[in-house]
Order: C-alpha cells, then structure tokens, then sequence
C-alpha cells in the first residue's frame, strides 16, 4: 500500500497525517499524535513519520468494512489529544478505557453497522451498572463527535450519526451540601496550621474553583490596591502521555477572568502567608523548589500543591474535627449561599463567582436564596391582613 505522510502543529506539538487510498480505492486519512514539541522538534517528528510511512506502508490499514466501532472510537480520542485541553483529553481517555471500549469490543460491532439502537442499548447499561446520567451525558459527547468525525468527508465512513436519535439522559441538577456562616467559621478555624490552609481561606472566602484556587500566583494579587485578579488555573492531566499539573491561562469562560476586591483583614492574612513563603526559601536552601515561587497555593518545599490531595486532605480535616461531610468544592456553593443570604442580588453573586450566564447561577442558588423568600412571606403576611 502506497502512503504518504505530512506534518501539522496543534497546540505546540507536531501531529502526523497519513494518506493513503483503501480496498474501494478510495481517499483516506489517519491522523497520529506524535507529542514532540513544535520548538526545535521539527528533524525529530520528520524522523517519526518516515517511520510511521514506513510502518503502514508494510502493514496494510484496516478496510472500513471490517474496522470496530471501539478502534474507530479509540483513534478519534487519540487524534483529537492535539486540539483538546489537557482535562477535556483527560477525561475523555479515562471515559473511552473504562467504559466505552470495553463495552463495544466485548459487543465487537463493526463501525459500519452501528445503529441508534445499538448506541441507546449502551446508554441504558450503564445507566443501569449505576452510572448517573450526567456522567452518561458525557459518554454521549463523546461518542457523538466521534461520530460525526465518522460522517464528515473525507471519512464518509457512516451516513448518518447514530447518537443523534438516542434517548440522552436527562441533565440532573446537583444540590450540593452548604455551610453556614457558623459552620464556615468553624472550618476556617481548624483550618488553621493545615497544608491546606490557604486554598480552604481562598475558596470560602472567594468562591474560587479549586482549579482557580491553585492557580493564583502572587502576580495576580495587588495588596497595596486591595485587588484579586482571576486569570490563570492548575489542573492534574494527562500531558505528553503523562499525568501531570498543567497550569494555563485559559480559563473555563470569559466571564471566569474577573476582578474580585481584599478587606483589610485578607490583605494581612495573604502577606502573612507570603512572608512565610519567603522564610520557607531562605531555610531550605538548595532544597527549595522554585519553580512555582510566583504560586500562592505552595507546600513548604515551594511545590505546587496538587488538586488531588486538596481533596483528600479536606475530607480528612472535616472528619478528624466531626464537621459536616461536604465536598471542597461546595466551599463555593457555600459562599454564594452567604453572598446572597446577605442580602446581595443573584447577579451580583453570578459576577463574583464568574458564571458565564444569570440562569446559571439561578438555577444552582434559586432554592437558596432566603432573603427573598423571608421577604415573599412578609408580604404575603401584610397583604393578609396577618
């Protein structure tokens, strides 16, 4: 089989195209993620695509015909690494590996004869093994723009995309647990002297994502002017083939870079955590990491604080102190809950949280916001006659 190759950047790493033309005589292409840098990389990947030529050339591609709807599936994941983020690739990788692929290589349907009825059976089973239907909902995203992938030239491998008649789950609303004002007080208190200190003070006090939390560097914190800026994130995932913190100033939208103010308190607190940072460095010596000295979230040996043992470490702080179970992110649901049992508007709270939209934060916060409804009963009282 006769095959050329070409070169493409996505996203600062060099991605392989194969061209070659099937059993039917007809036009294909497969797409290989090298994951070698774009600077200074270019002799590196020429190198891995002769290789590659040379590779397919021998062995002749799988026909269409005969490819499995799982292979089919695995390679759109695979080629799609380069233009994903690294927590979207994440994510789908971890959902392809523990459900998808088993479960249609187990089924073995062949690509070309993927049904409606087959993608619904799928839906159901693991709705049934447990699977909630947000988590459903994602698999469908999936499988659905793997799909399309499938129907669009130059593949035109299906007519027409399966998942587009299935019966979806339903999106679920999650009410997460909240703490009060007391309760909040409570944790902050035994917070004190925890590793995870500063990402708790940070997220109860700003309703930032954990993400948001980890992410803020002392470049963003102007305590002369009083001022937070939310511009930059950390995120565990998957990068070159390897689970790592991956920190980006690309936030989830628009409306997540926004401009939060500091009491005075705060400003006290965060330059009392800032010159113990500076101590940590001078008495660790040779031993410090510095390489996110500009992060605010660090341990005492300067590393980044990873997202995974915030999580942990919280749930063990709650139950070594017998404080209600909640989740580190419902610390942010906690704080909007406050915001607006103060008495602040529902759009004030979408700002400060940074919703892209007002129904987000309505219907998250709609059934918590008792300065209405305290208000709503008044009047209802007055006007009858009670």
């Amino acid at each position: 089989m006769h095959v050329t190759g070409s070169l493409v950047e996505r996203c600062g790493h060099y991605t392989v195209i194969l061209k070659y033309k099937d059993a039917s005589d007809k036009r294909r292409q497969k797409w290989i993620t090298t994951g070698i840098p774009t600077k200074n990389g270019k002799r590196k990947a020429e190198k891995r695509m002769a290789e590659l030529i040379a590779e397919y050339s021998d062995a002749p591609m799988t026909e269409p015909s005969k490819m499995l709807l799982c292979d089919f599936i695995k390679d759109w994941v695979e080629v799609s690494e380069g233009r994903l983020s690294p927590p979207t690739y994440t994510s789908y990788e971890s959902m392809l590996n523990k459900h998808i692929y088993p479960y249609f290589k187990e089924a073995k349907v062949l690509l070309i004869n993927v049904t409606t009825d087959i993608i619904q059976k799928y839906y159901n089973s693991k709705l049934k093994d447990g699977l909630s239907s947000n988590s459903v909902l994602h698999h469908h995203e999936l499988i659905r723009a793997a799909m399309q992938h499938a129907v669009k030239p130059p593949n035109r491998l299906i007519k027409a995309n399966p998942c587009d008649d299935a019966s979806k789950p339903k999106r679920t609303k999650y009410y997460g647990e909240f703490y009060t004002a007391e309760e909040l007080q409570s944790l902050l208190s035994v917070a004190r002297g925890e590793p995870i200190e500063v990402p708790i003070f940070l997220a109860a006090y700003f309703g930032l994502r954990r993400s948001e939390v980890l992410g803020l560097r002392w470049n963003a914190l102007d305590l002369s002017g009083g001022m937070l800026k939310v511009k930059h994130k950390a995120v565990r995932a998957k990068k070159d083939g390897k689970m790592a913190i991956h920190t980006t100033d690309k936030l989830k939208t628009e409306a997540s870079y926004r401009v939060l103010p500091l009491e005075q308190s705060l400003i006290d607190y965060l330059a009392k955590v800032k010159q113990r940072q500076g101590d940590n460095r001078k008495r660790n010596g040779d031993c410090h990491i510095h390489k996110y000295d500009d992060y605010v979230c660090v341990n005492e040996l300067g590393d980044l604080i990873k997202p995974d043992y915030v999580t942990d470490k919280f749930g063990k702080i709650l139950r070594q102190n017998e404080l209600k179970h909640i989740r580190f992110q419902d610390l942010r649901h906690s704080c909007a809950s406050l915001l607006l049992s103060l008495g602040y508007s529902m759009k004030e709270v979408q700002e400060w949280l940074g919703h892209s939209n007002y129904l987000t934060t309505a219907n998250l916060y709609s059934h918590v916001d008792p300065r209405n409804k305290k208000s709503m009963i008044v009047g209802l009282a007055d006007a009858l006659g009670n």
